[in-house]
C-alpha cells in the first residue's frame, strides 16, 4: 500500500503542533502546574502577599499560560516565513517506510528510524528525534488520513515487518 500527500503548513496546524509537543512534556506539565499554583495562591491569600509578591506571582501565573503560548505562536510564524516552509513538502508512505520529497530533495526514512507517532483528531505527528516531527494535517491527506493512520500503526507497533523488535 502507498499512501501520498502534498503538505504546505499553515500557521494553525503548526502552532497546535508547538503548544502539544511544549505541554505534553514534562517540563510544559511542570509549568502548567507552578502556574495554576501562582494563581490559587493569589486568590487564596490575595491580602497576605505584599505589592511585590503578588507581582510576581502574576508573573508566574501569565508565565506558562499566556506569555509562553504567545511565544510558541511567535516561533511557529517566524518558521513558516521560512524559505523551505514556503513549498509544500511530498510524503510518500509506504511498506518500506517514509520518503519525503521537495523540490529535487528527497530522503527516505525506514519505519524503525520513526521514534514515535501521535494521532490526533485533526494531524498526525511523526517524530524522527526527540524534538522535531513531521505535521501532516487531515485536510492535506486527500481523504485518505484514516488509511494513513492505519498503514502507520500497522508498520510502527512491535512484531510488525517494519519494525525491530
Amino acid at each position: 500500500m502507498e499512501i501520498e500527500a502534498d503538505v504546505k503548513l499553515d500557521a494553525r496546524s503548526l502552532n497546535r503542533f508547538l503548544i502539544y509537543h511544549n505541554y505534553m512534556r514534562v517540563s510544559g506539565i511542570i509549568g502548567l502546574v507552578l502556574s495554576l499554583a501562582a494563581i490559587v495562591a493569589l486568590c487564596l491569600k490575595w491580602g497576605i502577599w505584599t505589592t511585590t509578591q503578588r507581582c510576581l506571582l502574576v508573573v508566574l501565573a501569565l508565565l506558562f499560560t499566556v506569555l509562553q503560548p504567545l511565544m510558541l505562536v511567535s516561533k511557529g510564524k517566524k518558521q513558516l516565513a521560512m524559505e523551505e516552509f514556503q513549498i509544500p513538502f511530498h510524503y510518500c508512505f509506504h511498506d518500506g517506510g517514509v520518503t519525503i520529497s521537495q523540490k529535487d530533495q528527497s530522503q527516505s526514512f525506514a519505519w524503525e528510524e520513526i521514534r514515535k507517532t501521535v494521532f490526533r483528531r485533526d494531524a498526525l505527528y511523526v517524530y524522527m528525534s526527540t524534538v522535531s516531527a513531521f505535521v501532516i494535517p487531515r485536510e492535506q491527506c486527500g481523504g485518505r488520513f484514516d488509511e494513513l493512520v492505519r498503514l502507520i500503526k500497522d508498520q510502527t507497533r512491535p512484531g510488525s515487518k517494519g519494525r525491530k523488535e
